[in-house]
């Protein structure tokens, strides 16, 4: 028979393991990072959002854990050359390139995981290098709006499981999906998204001459080279509640996402093969999405190309189940 002791050991054991279970994420996160800025060494203030103007419901919004920088963004980061990144970073290592007047940026996933956004600059061009973890939504923005060029922070709230960046110069929430204000003074307003490829270091490296890698040395604590989020990216599980489910394709299956003429599409990565051409047809003539290497297009019936993002299934299809088109599924 087992002794008082053991049975108490074993109760505080599952409880525990319960705990964790329910909050994963935020243990995780714990477990491998400080939670401010140790540069600085003080907590954030808290977020002074205006909350009387919105277009979500307040009520849809969730704590993700971190609080409002808890997951500290970075402001214009140091890059290195290749031949200092090949120190640490592995060929397959997956990161979004940005290219701008024949520069070439590399922001590794292993460090976006553990920022989610990052501010920088190109010339006259400032934009906002951003990826939420929970959805997979990797988006290149353009920072500058007709009020401002903004810089953005992680203000540790989601809506429907996804990132809500804040502007620093007035702390609206934005939805990272949608690429707009939700919530606070700038409501309404929406941003621009840029060009970029989702691609692997070895591919980067050896198409862009000159390549700059973002650095490791961020001046924030975290093991670059853990995972935090676990198993999260190949099962059905998700840590907070989404208001749809749409069970057209598994859960966290990644799709790449674009619009035109204001409709929002999903591309079927699978039926996307290297230089293989799918077409959709839409009322002014052919839509072409186009993969050469790790590079995706979009062209239009004007020959204009089209900027894209990439996203979980689930994500896409929870903002867009009402107006979205999926291509590529049968």
């Amino acid at each position: 028979m087992r002794s008082r002791g053991t049975l108490l050991l074993i109760i505080f054991f599952s409880i525990a393991v319960a705990l964790i279970i329910k909050d994963g994420l935020e243990d995780a996160v714990a477990e491998n990072a400080t939670t401010f800025d140790i540069r600085e060494g003080i907590k954030p203030a808290p977020l002074t959002t205006d909350t009387s103007r919105r277009s979500i419901d307040l009520e849809a919004v969730l704590n993700g854990g971190p609080g409002k920088d808890g997951i500290p963004a970075l402001n214009n980061p140091d890059f290195v050359s290749v031949d200092k990144a090949n120190e640490y970073l592995p060929s397959d290592a997956l990161g979004i390139l940005v290219e701008h007047n024949n520069e070439a940026r590399f922001y590794p996933y292993s460090l976006m995981v553990w920022h989610e956004v990052v501010n920088d600059q190109i010339d006259d061009q400032a934009f906002v290098v951003t990826f939420c973890p929970l959805c997979g939504t990797a988006i290149v923005f353009d920072a500058r709006t007709p009020e401002n060029t903004h810089t953005f922070g992680v203000s540790g709230k989601l809506y429907e499981s996804n990132l809500l960046m804040y502007d620093r110069e007035t702390e609206s929430l934005w939805s990272q999906a949608m690429g707009e204000a939700v919530i606070g003074e700038l409501t309404g307003i929406t941003l621009t998204r840029l060009p970029f490829q989702l691609i692997r270091y070895a591919v980067a490296r050896e198409d862009f001459q000159d390549l700059q890698i973002m650095s490791s040395e961020t001046g924030y604590q975290r093991n670059y080279n853990f995972y935090p989020y676990g198993n999260y990216e190949e099962n059905e599980t998700l840590y907070f509640p989404i208001s749809v489910r749409d069970t057209r394709l598994p859960t966290k299956q990644l799709v790449y996402a674009f619009e035109y003429s204001d409709v929002p599409y999903a591309v079927i990565l699978e039926k996307l093969s290297v230089d293989n051409v799918l077409t959709h047809t839409v009322s002014s003539g052919t839509l072409r999405i186009r993969k050469q290497g790790e590079e995706i297009t979009i062209t239009t019936p004007e020959e204009s190309p089209v900027p894209g993002y990439y996203s979980m299934w689930f994500s896409w299809a929870t903002h867009h189940h009402k107006t979205g088109v999926v291509i590529g599924l049968d």
